[in-house]
Parts: structure tokens; C-alpha cells; sequence
């Protein structure tokens, strides 16, 4: 695994789809410098309005060194989506292994939610990108269900037995409701609370444990009319 701007980033045998080899160190500096260029321009602008040029400039090299690295723009995305992806999953390899209690949990939401806040302007790109373009959010759903999986066969080891097909079912919601919620919030803000706000990692975590608990069935509905005619006897 190699690093970019102090993140990890995918391996040299993986390279995204478009993203050309480069053969000496130099050019892989510069293909960073582009990458790390990129991702603050994405941080503060819709990435379809930043050209090339200036994603070059930014990356102080010129148009002609970035289509050497890149096959165009589209495959300039997916390297920044990899490289998110690499970082995610470097962290959360991390945290598995600092954690051996339910510590771990509040330390998994309180990552992935830093992640998403550092990274919103990407996210909310791949969003906006995946109504054209379905496989762009590919590998950030593969890695969603990594961490689902990781978390399954820890819950599994710590209980000493598999966990029930309920017990599965509730952990994969419970990481469907944590995505779903950051990425809501990123990209509609419904309030009444922000992603930067202290207390909606809080609560974030609050509702993942909640998930985690029901992991039996559900309980039945009762017929309300039986109720209140009991009621009324």
C-alpha cells in the first residue's frame, strides 16, 4: 500500500480503471500532487465545474502531465473515490484491531462520521455522479459492506457462537441506517442536526446501538380495535 498526502491509497497492482502506470518516482509525486489538488477543489466546489486546467494548475503541473496520469476526468474521479476508499479501509483495519470491547462501536461511528465531514464535497460528487453513472458508487458500497462484515465476525467472536440471521440482519440496517444518515445529511441537511454538530455523532451512535439490539423479531402488531373494545368490556 502506498500513500498519498499522508493517506493510504490503493496498491500499484490495483490501479482504478483510467488511471495510466507511471514508471519513475517523479511521476508518482506528481500524480499525488494532482490527487491532493483535487480533493481540496472537490472540498469546496461541485467537482463537475472544476476543469482540468485548474485541477492542474492547483497541482502546480501542466494539463498534458495530467492526461499522462489520467485518461480523462471521469477516471481522475474514480482515483479519488479509490483513494477515499483506501483510507477507510486502512482506518477501519485500525480500529478492529485497537478495539476488543463495545468501545469499538463508538469509536467506529465517530470515524466514519469524521471521514465523511472531511470528505463531503467527494461524497456528495459520488452521489450526484451515481444517478448517470451507477458503478461510481460501487466501491464505496463494497466498503460498507466490508465493515458490516469485519463487525459481524467480531459481534460473532466475542459472543462465542454465529449470530442469528436476525442478529445479522439487524447489524447490516444498523450500518444502513449510519451510511444513510451521513449521506442524507451531506447532501440534504434536514436538520435538526448538522454533521459538524457534536451532538449528532451522539445521537448517531445512539440509534446504531438501538439498531443492534433488535435483532430479534419483530414484535406483533395487535389489532387496536380488539384493544379498545377489551378496554371498553
Amino acid at each position: 500500500m502506498i500513500h498519498i498526502s499522508g493517506q493510504a491509497a490503493w496498491d500499484e497492482t490495483e490501479r482504478p480503471e483510467g488511471v495510466l502506470p507511471v514508471k519513475q518516482r517523479r511521476g508518482e509525486l506528481t500524480r499525488n500532487r494532482l490527487l491532493a489538488a483535487g480533493k481540496r477543489l472537490v472540498a469546496r466546489r461541485d467537482f463537475d465545474s472544476v476543469p482540468v486546467a485548474e485541477i492542474a494548475e492547483a497541482a502546480r503541473c501542466s494539463v498534458g502531465a495530467f492526461y499522462q496520469r489520467f485518461r480523462d476526468k471521469d477516471a481522475f474521479f474514480g482515483a479519488l473515490v479509490a483513494q477515499y476508499v483506501a483510507d477507510a479501509r486502512a482506518t477501519t483495519v485500525t480500529l478492529f484491531a485497537a478495539h476488543d470491547d463495545e468501545r469499538l462501536i463508538g469509536a467506529l461511528v465517530a470515524a466514519t462520521a469524521g471521514r465523511f465531514r472531511a470528505n463531503s464535497g467527494l461524497i456528495r460528487a459520488a452521489i450526484r455522479k451515481r444517478l448517470e453513472q451507477a458503478d461510481v458508487w460501487d466501491p464505496i458500497r463494497r466498503h460498507g459492506y466490508f465493515v458490516a462484515d469485519c463487525f459481524i465476525a467480531w459481534r460473532a467472536a466475542r459472543r462465542g457462537r454465529p449470530l442469528t440471521s436476525g442478529e445479522v440482519t439487524a447489524t447490516r440496517f444498523a450500518f444502513q441506517v449510519l451510511y444513510g444518515t451521513l449521506n442524507n445529511a451531506i447532501v440534504i441537511q434536514p436538520g435538526p442536526l448538522d454533521l459538524e454538530d457534536a451532538e449528532f455523532v451522539v445521537q448517531l451512535e445512539r440509534a446504531f446501538r438501538l439498531v443492534l439490539l433488535a435483532g430479534g423479531p419483530p414484535p406483533a402488531l395487535e389489532d387496536t380495535g380488539s384493544r379498545a373494545a377489551g378496554r371498553a368490556t
